[in-house]
């Protein structure tokens, strides 16, 4: 008989727990499903990065180019970073061919695995409810969404870092120091996306698996030790293999000025950006001229708190990621005293593992973030996982606390009204687009928060009022997140291939202008069809490949003249200086051999608008050069007089003709 009663439980259990995780998939492929539509939207309209989609139709159409990230099909010069974000998109390019959709297909595909881990490592922290409320404001944040519909480099970082967190929750659940390796490895793919910015995550790993683990100290300390070491060689292997090729039979790497990527990757994407010129060998800043950065945002920011953890909290970065900042508050609040009085032991260690994960990773990737200016709102995303994390456990000890707990039972409606409170603030900023929602958001927020305190402090009188109650809270409380999601399916809101930033814009954000690169559009993102100098470029290009059967039709000494062409199908440019100008990729000299050689005969020069920055001596010394010993050609030989009038105004690229 004792047999029999075991047999029946052991088989209740095993039915229990399949039922569950039948549960858990059915939640997981409703959110993966309402995902795929909001990532997917907008793949015809996502439109090119200059810089970067060049540099995927490059390495698309050459092996050589993609294995050393080169911008020009010749494989001249690299990027000025590593190039593992593109490899999805040059393959997607290279499979479906090169178009705005296939190049953005890969991180919609990122952002899919991306909320799939993010669920999983929350459902261990804060069950079924805390992970789907947790994976649902992740996904459905206005700058995921924007960042995973478009080809970017942080949708790549995003995925594997959230890997590596989910591989570390698994050596914290089995206590088995192989997942705590692949977490390494994880985050080493991660710098291949985005260098060092992927290391931010190793103290929270580090930290957090010393902290969670039972295995004894030592051994802790052992397997942290080779967590590391797969990191570091994960993360050196890429560029180890490029350097050991020789230089001739190699493209020149950008951002360095010794021809080394060491140099760019750690020099000028990382020490040199916090230590002016501490690594000799990476190209240094330009001494006349500091941008504000890329992103238009970046102007809106107060000096005062640009360097504080305050400046997530102003409209434009907090209506991108920081919705539900009350909710994760409470999380962190209430999951501390929970953990502290031990209370609920069958979340206790798992709810600990993901306070503990999340505060840490608050305070390595946000504590950096709030000290460094922001050049893309996209870098939020590394904060996304911890805020949505402690949105799950939130959600969850609210309901739980409300239901079992009479000392926190007003806890909920308080939340409530703060979160209430929170959205009005922020709609305050935007009175064109949100004025309809300001009325209903006070409404329902106001009326589900008095209700629940009632119903809190009468609940067996009154039992019906708690699903009227909870309607209405959770009405006001998603209103405003819902609509700024929904926004991002209209285009005009959905952001760039440049930067994430979904929804309406501050008038701050919206009014700021580059007006360095006015000629060529805000930033990166230059929107070149609508400019009448991209098919004055077309045409002087025509002119020149049938001129010359030479190894480059033509030379130009601006990235962003190269971009179209290349974007175009010609594999002839070769681009001159760098993203910045200033790479000696050619020197002067070494330009001049060139011509000399009969390998470079055109030559387009470009206004000097079109160069970033302003101090660049070998571009000059390159263009003086050309200016004195070849001739103008005579816009007249590859311009129409249609293209003549519509430029009018417009200060265009000037073609020289070289031939001795």
């Amino acid at each position: 008989m004792a047999a029999t009663r075991e047999g029946a439980t052991a088989i209740a259990r095993s039915t229990k727990r399949s039922s569950a995780a039948r549960r858990h998939v059915t939640v997981l492929l409703c959110i993966l499903s309402a995902t795929a539509i909001l990532y997917s939207w907008n793949l015809a309209t996502s439109g090119y990065s200059d810089y970067y989609s060049t540099a995927a139709k490059s390495m698309s159409v050459s092996w050589k180019a993609f294995f050393f990230g080169a911008f020009d099909p010749q494989s001249t010069i690299t990027l000025d970073k590593l190039s593992g974000f593109l490899i999805p998109q040059a393959l997607s390019a290279r499979i479906f061919g090169f178009s705005s959709w296939s190049i953005a297909l890969p991180q919609v595909l990122e952002g899919l695995v991306t909320v799939a881990a993010a669920y999983y490592v929350f459902s261990r922290w804060s069950g079924r409810l805390g992970a789907a409320v947790g994976a649902l404001s992740l996904a459905s944040a206005p700058l995921m969404i924007s960042m995973f519909s478009h080809g970017m480099e942080d949708a790549l970082l995003t995925m594997w870092t959230t890997l590596a967190i989910a591989a570390w929750q698994r050596a914290i659940d089995s206590e088995r120091m192989g997942w705590l390796l692949g977490a390494g490895i994880l985050v080493g793919l991660g710098f291949q996306a985005k260098m060092a910015q992927a290391w931010l995550v190793l103290p929270a790993l580090c930290v957090g698996y010393v902290w969670m683990s039972h295995r004894p100290r030592t051994v802790k300390l052992r397997d942290v030790t080779w967590c590391l070491i797969a990191t570091i060689v994960v993360s050196l292997s890429w560029m180890t293999a490029m350097t050991l090729i020789p230089s001739a039979q190699r493209p020149y790497f950008d951002g360095s000025i010794d021809n080394n990527i060491f140099s760019t990757v750690l020099g000028y994407n990382g020490i040199n950006r916090f230590f002016s010129n501490a690594v000799p060998g990476a190209l240094p800043g330009d001494p006349l001229f500091h941008p504000a950065g890329n992103a238009a945002i970046v102007g809106a920011v107060p000096g005062t708190i640009a360097h504080t953890p305050f400046k997530f909290f102003l409209p434009q970065y907090a209506t991108q990621i920081g919705w539900f900042f009350p909710v994760a508050a409470a999380g962190l609040i209430l999951g501390i005293a929970w953990v502290r009085t031990h209370r609920w032991p069958d979340m206790q260690r798992n709810l600990k593992a993901g306070l503990a994960m999340c505060s840490l990773l608050l305070i390595s990737v946000g504590g950096v973030l709030s000290a460094m200016s922001l050049p893309h709102t996209a870098y939020l995303a590394a904060v996304m996982l911890p805020v949505a994390g402690l949105t799950g456990i939130g959600a969850t000890l609210l309901i739980r606390a409300y239901r079992q707990e009479t000392r926190w039972r007003l806890a909920l409606p308080v939340a409530v009204g703060v979160q209430t409170v929170w959205c009005l603030v922020l709609l305050r900023s935007f009175p064109a687009f949100a004025a309809f929602l300001t009325a209903p958001v006070a409404a329902l927020g106001s009326l589900g928060t008095v209700a629940l305190a009632f119903h809190a402090f009468r609940p067996e009188r009154i039992r019906r009022l708690l699903g009227v109650a909870s309607i209405l809270a959770v009405l006001g409380a998603a209103l405003t997140p819902t609509v700024w999601t929904l926004s991002t399916l209209n285009p005009a809101f959905a952001g760039t291939a440049d930067d994430a930033y979904g929804g309406p814009q501050v008038a701050a954000v919206a009014a700021r202008k580059l007006v360095r690169h006015a000629a060529y559009g805000i930033g990166l993102d230059s929107n070149r069809s609508i400019q009448p100098t991209e098919s004055i470029e077309a045409s002087a290009f025509a002119y020149a490949q049938h001129r010359t059967s030479d190894q480059w039709a033509l030379a130009t000494d601006s990235w962003r003249s190269a971009a179209p062409m290349i974007l175009r199908g010609q594999t002839r440019v070769l681009p001159i200086g760098g993203f910045t100008s200033r790479a000696p990729s050619p020197t002067a000299a070494q330009f001049r051999e060139l011509v000399a050689a009969g390998r470079v005969r055109f030559v387009l020069l470009s206004p000097a608008e079109a160069r970033t920055g302003v101090y660049h001596p070998n571009l000059d010394a390159l263009t003086g050069w050309t200016m004195g010993h070849c001739q103008i050609v005579s816009p007249d030989l590859y311009l129409t007089a249609q293209l003549r009038a519509a430029a009018a105004g417009v200060t265009w690229d000037t073609l020289y003709d070289c031939d001795a």
